[in-house]
């Protein structure tokens, strides 16, 4: 790691971040049987984190019906998130970050961008669980206004005050239906303004079977040219639905 990052330090200075990221795409040989390399993500070549690469749904399976109905892992592209974020209509300071199935950490890190009150993640991967708090342990500004929870997204208990929630995709219906019961039980018991912002497959139908979530926009971000260059997928651009909890008796 030690070394890895000195390397990183020596390319930035000599090529900039550009040039280290051109230079991280260069092809490696095709050797039979042996996948090629994800190249590094952007993200992780400025800020000398871990948050890319792709941990599919069986990498991440455990003994919990939480973890046997995640997708995956993939980390959300820093830059349309970065643009959602710049587009909600609220005082940051009176709101908490929160990430269900925050992976790495790696959209945590960006809302730090934001002068959130407090920025908190729930993660059921010990691993990843794990990368994540080592994450936002490299900054001081990450690390003391952050907090990991290693725990199931559908028991969790959230943090007091009003709520910005994200999701990105984090969950299958069987799971996510537990999550959003979990959400409104707290919210019932203890209420207090709160958005969740999901991010890909808008109008997801299971949010629709959930009354308290009403819509209140959704809106389309463009990936820098950076994040296109290595989104797995393809997509130059992400959608993201905006809910409010609203209760009723």
């Amino acid at each position: 790691m030690v070394h890895s990052c000195q390397r990183l330090s020596r390319s930035l200075k000599s090529h900039g971040l550009r040039g280290t990221f051109s230079r991280a795409f260069i092809k490696a040989p095709i050797v039979p049987g042996v996948p090629r390399p994800e190249p590094a993500h952007p993200f992780d070549l400025q800020n000398g984190t871990d948050t890319g690469g792709y941990y599919s749904a069986t990498d991440l399976q455990g003994k919990t019906l939480s973890s046997l109905y995640t997708t995956a892992y993939y980390g959300i592209a820093p830059s349309a998130l970065s643009s959602a974020l710049a587009n909600l209509k609220i005082n940051y300071g009176e709101f908490t970050f929160a990430d269900v199935g925050c992976g790495k950490g790696r959209a945590i890190m960006v809302a730090a961008e934001f002068p959130f009150h407090h920025l908190w993640g729930v993660e059921i991967s010990p691993e990843l669980c794990e990368i994540a708090q080592a994450n936002l342990a490299l900054r001081p500004e990450w690390a003391n206004r952050s907090s990991i929870i290693h725990e199931d997204a559908a028991t969790v208990i959230y943090p007091h005050g009003p709520l910005l929630i994200l999701m990105f995709h984090p969950f299958l219906a069987p799971v996510l239906r537990r999550v959003l019961a979990n959400l409104e039980t707290q919210l019932r018991k203890s209420p207090r303004t709160t958005y969740v912002l999901y991010a890909s497959n808008p109008r997801f139908t299971v949010l629709q079977k959930f009354p308290f979530l009403q819509e209140i926009s959704e809106t389309t971000h463009r990936l820098s040219s950076e994040d296109a260059a290595v989104n797995r997928s393809g997509l130059a651009e992400e959608r993201f639905t905006l809910y409010s909890a609203v209760l009723t008796s």
